[in-house]
């Protein structure tokens, strides 16, 4: 028999997030950020121009409020205009939140 331990880490955010990705660091150059976990705060599921899956956010719902008030503003233009909902959409609360995010293990992790 088999078993995987699970590791979970809380992350307390003050007040705002945008969008969350959570990444393991990898020591091969020719990619320095293996993406593990990535959340469309204050939106849907999402995936990126680059295949990264953006979870829909866990927290709708459930503690602050999510925001889409960027969609009135207008384009980006830093992004490709199909990423451009990631930056759309929004978490706010008047005191601290948090996310619980699975992680597969000790190592290094970049947030």
């Amino acid at each position: 028999m088999t078993s995987t331990l699970q590791h979970m880490v809380r992350l307390v955010l003050p007040g705002i997030a945008l969008l969350l990705a959570l990444s393991r660091t990898i020591l091969a150059a020719s990619q320095p950020h293996n993406v593990i976990y990535a959340i469309n705060a204050g939106g849907d599921a999402h995936v990126d121009s680059y295949g990264i899956k953006y979870a829909r956010d866990p927290l709708m719902g459930k503690v602050g409020t999510e925001s889409d008030y960027g969609k009135q503003l207008l384009m980006i233009n830093r992004v490709k205009p199909n990423d451009e909902l990631l930056y759309q959409t929004e978490r706010y609360h008047h005191d601290t939140f948090g996310y619980e995010l699975p992680l597969s293990g000790d190592g290094e992790y970049v947030l």
